[in-house]
């Protein structure tokens, strides 16, 4: 059981460690993940059914023992024994030695119990991790390839996601005296279902950075729904996961290591923006970049 779960969330864990990654594809991963967990273990009729280890393991062991086959080709015979645990050897809490009652027996089924428990604590980890889930569903909104294609679906989706949304940005839309709000709520709906039908005919299948990159610099747009714009700007900046960060630390401890430690924080900012952001080596006109350090200060050059 355990080699199937930990399969699934070491996919998640890849989508974290991604390069370019969003909030939509966070979020989309975060689903996949939970359903799958849930449809594996959480639904008595088909428990185990479609996993890539256990399914394997509980029809091999059907009639109570499994064959093994060693190096040479000669089968091993062993007999499966379910011992059961006895709640009150366990140090736990008195609710914990509850929940191990159903194990006691020692039998099979007693096991599925158990692993039912196991993955619902798994996928309430998982919420608690990320409570902002809804919020990363809701950037649907400036995704076209989540788009419905009927007319009237669309347009209750898209209501569905800016509602979600504002709810979540309500401390920038308050309405207190002196308050300036960044979003004017009205004019976003006004625009959204324009906005919406627009997005989907320009950018069909297109995901919300790459609809991004096709209208960012198009001043039509940014005059004709300037407040959806605005607020499509806000939830493109909301961060994913934690990983640009800590890829950023661990170049900073490359570059500025214990024989750079004079290095100041304009140079270390001008490297570290190179290294993450690029442009490749081969791109760069290096004789132009000598040409800069050299008429920078006086040098004392090297021929070589």
């Amino acid at each position: 059981m355990l080699a199937d779960v930990l399969g699934e969330l070491n996919k998640l864990n890849m989508t974290f460690q991604e390069e370019t990654v969003d909030i939509k594809t966070i979020g989309l991963a975060l689903e996949v993940t939970i359903s799958t967990l849930s449809r594996w273990f959480l639904r008595k009729e088909t428990f185990a059914e479609d996993t890539i280890y256990l399914s394997k393991f509980l029809s091999d062991s059907q009639n109570g023992y499994i064959d093994i086959k060693d190096e040479e080709t000669m089968v091993e015979r062993h007999e499966l024994r379910y011992i059961s645990i006895s709640a009150m050897d366990i140090e736990s809490s008195e609710a914990r030695k509850q929940s191990m009652k159903p194990c006691i027996e020692g039998t099979q089924e007693s096991c599925q119990k158990l692993t039912e428990g196991y993955i619902e604590t798994l996928i309430d980890s998982l919420n608690e991790r990320f409570p902002d889930l809804h919020l990363f569903n809701v950037a649907k909104l400036f995704s076209p390839c989540y788009y419905p294609e009927e007319r009237r679906n669309r347009e209750k989706n898209s209501e569905r996601w800016i509602l979600k949304l504002f709810q979540h940005l309500q401390h920038t839309i308050s309405r207190d005296a002196g308050f300036v709000a960044l979003f004017d709520v009205k004019s976003c709906k006004r625009e959204l279902h324009p906005f919406v039908d627009s997005l989907n005919l320009a950018c069909e299948g297109f995901s919300m950075k790459e609809a991004w990159k096709v209208f960012r610099n198009t001043e039509q747009w940014h005059k004709t729904y300037p407040n959806m714009m605005k607020l499509w700007q806000a939830v493109l900046t909301i961060p994913a996961s934690t990983v640009d960060c800590e890829r950023g630390f661990s170049k900073k401890n490359i570059i500025k290591d214990i024989r750079k430690s004079r290095l100041g924080l304009d140079t270390l900012d001008a490297l570290m923006r190179i290294s993450l952001n690029g442009p490749e080596p081969s791109n760069v006109d290096w004789h132009a970049v000598y040409k800069v350090w050299k008429d920078t200060k006086s040098r004392r050059i090297l021929e070589l």
